[in-house]
């Protein structure tokens, strides 16, 4: 998943800096920086998402258990009261 959203990113970004870099095909060095620069801010954005997508589960499975703890001290309240006296 991670390596299919770098692949999505870093095309985006070459097709993004192939327009003005079209103008300036003397430069030796015009090749190595056309790919890094789009493999870097892609490497980047999957950092993020990665991060972005941890977050959400991590938020929802704590929504859930909440939820879940929730649900059972109202159903089993009474027993749960005895278990910890």
């Amino acid at each position: 998943m991670l390596f299919a959203t770098f692949i999505a990113y870093f095309v985006l970004f070459i097709v993004i800096f192939a327009f003005p870099g079209m103008k300036n095909r003397q430069k030796s060095n015009l090749r190595f920086k056309f790919f890094l620069i789009p493999a870097l801010l892609g490497l980047g954005m999957v950092f993020l998402t990665a991060i972005k997508m941890f977050f959400v589960y991590k938020f929802l499975m704590l929504v859930f258990v909440l939820v879940t703890m929730l649900l059972s001290y109202w159903q089993w309240g009474d027993q749960i009261r005895h278990w910890w006296r």
